[in-house]
């Protein structure tokens, strides 16, 4: 059995709040997994800027990246 078919039986037996947090939790995991794809591309680009104009400030860097 899958791992997809394993969660399918698993959601049939659950209850409805269990469904519920699983639910919310899983949307917490693709919203943090969004989130960790926009850091990456934006540290992607402050190396491309690096690499094509040079090194950085430390605090230019942070700006780059919102910290």
């Amino acid at each position: 059995m899958t791992l997809k078919e394993q969660l399918m039986q698993a959601i049939e037996e659950a209850s409805d709040p269990v469904l519920m947090e699983v639910l919310d939790f899983l949307q917490f995991l693709q919203a943090k997994q969004a989130e960790d794809a926009a850091d990456i591309q934006s540290a992607r680009e402050a190396l491309a800027t690096v690499a094509t104009e040079g090194t950085v400030s430390w605090e230019a860097l942070k700006a780059d990246v919102g910290l």
